[in-house]
């Protein structure tokens, strides 16, 4: 039945009769009639602390299994009130629409513990996907209004795409009569968000694109005060921006047709991917300029379509159809408001609660399209899912620590509130969540009648259909893969900026890092111009040095495995590409806040040596890593020009420690590393021997670490085998067991320069034995037993150590230092022996060069299952205050007690 309004809607009530309130739903039983009773609670909290006090996970669970009938009652009234809300948007009930949002986002998660992903119990799911369970909100939540983003006009159409897009309109009309209270809470939830004085301004509804003048095309259409205007004195400045907006689209195209997408397909209707209205995103950024503008277009040289928001005015409605136009019309910076933000942070954790259940499906179970609830959350008909794409992702990039309050003065942000801190970080949550379910998005462009981007009605209302992702992997013009990376750049380099000031703790510290690495990662998978655009058109290294940062800081923290993981899977996946090892060789100059070993190189030197610093001095839980460091190595080994002494001396360290019987004994695969470094090693001699002295003096300086692996016979090896471990003793460092279930989930292929797939058995230079060398050919030991190397082990040892070329380098160099150190009573300063290999050539001496093989990262179901893991991780973690979620019940990852 209907919720009727309450003339005590937004009324304050004390702690002790909400408390007694909540004490009569869990001891008896409630009658939704009982209107009295009803009205006491909704109007008596003041707050989301209050609230997550007072209702504990116990009382919580309580509740729903012995009181399920009070729950049912609960959730729905709350549910028609936000419905009601929606529909009729009166400020003197947005404090009681406020406690329904808040103690919905109490009660999600338990009734989701028994949902689609957790025990599903047959009592939460006919609450909430049942046909008849909510009554009393029949008509409201759903329908063509705001946030359908479908094409509103009928044009004639060809009859096969009529009758596939009738067939769909039917079915959304069928689902029209069900409304199951899930989907209207997810519904709400989305239209709370752009709700005029309670999350935004008020706006104006945008029809379809004005006609007007495209500065471009050769029309002949063009209106006589159009041209007054454009001849009236502004000639030069008009042709000086056409010309920088061609420039624009010229570059735009380029980066398209480098990315194999092509011209944008034309299709005469679809679902739209631009905000309507616009003037309600957030923050300026990706499409938004900070003077209101909206840049959202597909960059085909003809149209740039701006909307704009305005005072509420329902005659602006509509206007005449035809091409889309430059109509830019300035939405002023006081639009982009931050007044809204606390209640913006409510109905956010709100979506956030809704979105949980990955939370309670085994890692191994998980199944991104199986719930439901986010199914709804990211279908095509998701009310402002454009305008909460762009509002989340630009209150992100577009934030600023270092000025986010009194204009950057130190120590402001010590008396500034953190609400609008509060509310980035909750945007980073909620965007990563609802870029993790359903299937990729297509990055192939298409556009309507207007040359607005669209998605195909057809596609978009297939199962596992995410338009999040998709809009995601269409972000294609130059400017706002810019303002994208400039945004990355800047949050993350303030992890370490902060500590860097003058004056000590004068500069905020964002600490949703680990949001913005998912984020990054993300982008990177989804956009295919993303990755080539920052490789050619950016300063990489700007995004490397954030990232060695957090990995060589957090490398003893158990606590941060997870943020090492996914720093080494950004650099695995930036090192597959050629650009980025020809971009680290440019100088590293910044001083970092942490004991880095001093050194004069490049951004290849700081790699190196973090990673080396990793192996020798991190956390034994990141053991698993270690193919992977050498990867990225290896991956721009050939691209680097001139090594310093510290990490020419680091890199020959480790090759010296993993050839030491502790780790060359510790698995039967172990000495994969050692495959790794040789590599390394070979591809800087063969390709970059001039400049790379220093590599050449450490190698000789450790010759007898290349002599004894080059002489060892079986009979020494199960000697230093059994003296290292003896029968009672195992391997405090194991190359084969260590994580090897997470570490068989990493793929990685071998290609060449070009990024063509090399084969094994037509690679004859190959020296990894395989495309998965990096990880998968790990075998697990799961009998205890320990290493016995045998003769077939020696065999396969030699055949994957590629010791050929540093022998002949040895051969040759090693007798000429000799000389140097007898004509010189063996006091020999190692300058001079440094000029003298720069005036050496190799040329005829070394083998004939190997083919360059890179390695690059190819995702897969595990690694997919990993990174949610990772990522609700972090947001249950992140979301302790108020504790929206409870430990006891997930199942994804585990949780340790509360006494840990």
């Amino acid at each position: 039945k209907k919720v009727p309004r309450r003339k005590t809607m937004g009324a304050s009530a004390s702690k002790i009769k909400f408390r007694e309130s909540l004490t009569s739903l869990i001891s008896r039983d409630v009658s939704p009639d009982d209107a009295e009773f009803w009205d006491e609670l909704w109007k008596i909290p003041s707050s989301a602390e209050e609230v997550f006090e007072l209702l504990t996970p116990a009382n919580a669970r309580r509740l729903r299994d012995e009181r399920f009938d009070n729950l049912a009652t609960l959730f729905t009234q709350a549910t028609a009130q936000l419905c009601q809300i929606v529909e009729t948007p009166y400020t003197i009930y947005f404090d009681q629409a406020l406690n329904c949002v808040r103690v919905l986002t109490r009660i999600l998660p338990f009734l989701l513990e028994k949902g689609d992903l957790g025990d599903n119990d047959p009592n939460v799911e006919a609450l909430c996907w049942g046909s008849g369970a909510a009554d009393g909100t029949k008509g409201r939540g759903k329908g063509r209004k705001r946030g359908d983003s479908r094409d509103e006009d009928d044009d004639t159409k060809d009859e096969t795409e009529e009758e596939e897009e009738d067939d769909v309109d039917d079915e959304i009309e069928e689902d029209d009569n069900q409304e199951p209270l899930a989907l209207l809470v997810v519904h709400a939830a989305m239209h709370m968000l752009f709700l005029p004085q309670f999350t935004c301004d008020f706006y104006e509804e945008d029809g379809p694109p004005d006609d007007a003048l495209d500065p471009y095309a050769s029309s002949s259409s063009e209106s006589d005060s159009d041209n007054e205007d454009l001849d009236d004195g502004n000639d030069e400045t008009h042709d000086k921006e056409a010309e920088r907006r061609r420039r624009m689209e010229r570059d735009d195209r380029e980066i398209q047709i480098e990315a194999g997408l092509g011209k944008p397909r034309r299709v005469r209707k679809g679902v739209r991917l631009t905000p309507r209205p616009a003037g309600i995103v957030w923050a300026p950024g990706v499409g938004f300029s900070p003077d209101g503008k909206c840049h959202i277009t597909m960059n085909n040289g003809n149209n740039n379509i701006s909307m704009a928001k305005g005072p509420t005015n329902p005659n602006a409605k509509g206007g005449k159809k035809g091409s889309a136009s430059n109509t830019n019309v300035n939405n002023p910076e006081a639009a982009y408001t931050r007044k809204y933000d606390k209640n913006r942070i409510e109905v956010l954790r709100l979506l956030l609660a809704a979105c949980c259940d990955p939370l309670f499906s085994p890692a191994d179970e998980y199944n991104p399209l199986a719930s439901r609830w986010m199914a709804v959350a990211v279908a095509a008909d998701a009310p402002n899912a454009p305008c909460l794409f762009y509002s989340l992702l630009n209150t992100v990039i577009s934030f600023d620590p270092s000025n986010s309050s009194f204009g950057g003065v130190p120590y402001s942000n010590k008396f500034a509130s953190d609400t609008h801190v509060k509310l980035v970080e909750l945007s980073a949550q909620v965007l990563c969540v609802l870029l993790d379910c359903g299937l990729s998005g297509d990055p192939v462009p298409c556009v309507n009648r207007y040359d607005e981007p669209v998605v195909r009605v057809s596609y978009a209302y297939k199962n596992g259909f995410n338009i999040f992702r998709v809009m995601l992997a269409r972000i294609n013009s130059g400017k706002d893969l810019a303002t994208l990376y400039r945004g990355f750049v800047r949050l993350l380099r303030n992890t370490f900026e902060s500590k860097n000031t003058l004056l000590p703790s004068s500069q905020s510290r964002l600490e949703c890092y680990q949001e913005l690495l998912i984020l990054l990662w993300k982008t990177l998978e989804e956009n295919p111009l993303f990755l080539d655009f920052i490789l050619t058109r950016c300063d990489v290294c700007e995004l490397v040095v954030p990232l060695c940062y957090l990995m060589y800081t957090s490398r003893k923290d158990s606590a941060q495995v997870g943020l090492v993981h996914i720093c080494t899977f950004i650099l695995l996946k930036l090192s597959g590409e050629r650009s980025f090892g020809v971009s680290l060789n440019r100088p590293f100059r910044t001083k970092l806040p942490c004991d880095l070993p001093l050194f004069s190189g490049s951004h290849a030197d700081l790699i190196s040596i973090t990673l080396h610093k990793i192996i020798v001095n991190g956390s034994y839980r990141l053991v698993s890593l270690y193919s992977c460091f050498l990867t990225i190595v290896s991956n721009f080994s050939p691209y680097w020009r001139s090594m310093s002494l510290v990490s020419s001396v680091k890199l020959v360290n480790l090759f010296e420690l993993f050839s030491s019987p502790k780790f060359l004994y510790s698995g039967e695969k172990a000495y994969r590393h050692l495959a790794l470094l040789l590599e390394i090693f070979n591809n800087i001699i063969q390709y970059q021997y001039n400049g790379n002295q220093h590599l050449v003096y450490a190698i000789v300086r450790r010759k007898d670490s290349f002599g004894r692996l080059a002489s060892l016979t079986l009979p020494k090896a199960i000697h230093q085998c059994q003296k290292q471990f003896p029968s009672s003793e195992r391997p405090e460092y194991d190359a084969d067991a260590a994580d090897a279930a997470q570490v068989a989930a990493l793929s990685i292929q071998d290609v060449d320069e070009h990024g063509n797939p090399i084969d094994d058995e037509d690679d004859a230079t190959s020296t990894t034995n395989g495309r998965d060398t990096a990880t998968s050919s790990t075998t697990v030991s799961g009998t205890g037993e320990c290493f016995v190397p045998t003769e077939a082990w020696l065999t396969e040892l030699r055949a994957s150590l590629p010791l050929e070329t540093v022998s002949r380098l040895l051969q040759h160099l090693v007798p000429v230092v000799d000389d140097m150190c007898d004509r010189k009573n063996g006091v020999v300063d190692e300058i001079e022996i440094l000029e003298v290999f720069k005036d050496i050539t190799m040329v005829g001496l070394l083998p004939v060069p190997h083919a360059i093989v890179i390695r690059k990262y190819q995702p897969n179901q595990y690694t997919s299952i990993w990174f949610t893991a990772f990522m609700w991780g972090v947001v249950f973690l992140r979301s302790q205050k108020p504790p929206i979620f409870d430990g006891q019940c997930i199942e994804l990852f585990q949780v340790a007690g509360e006494d840990k």
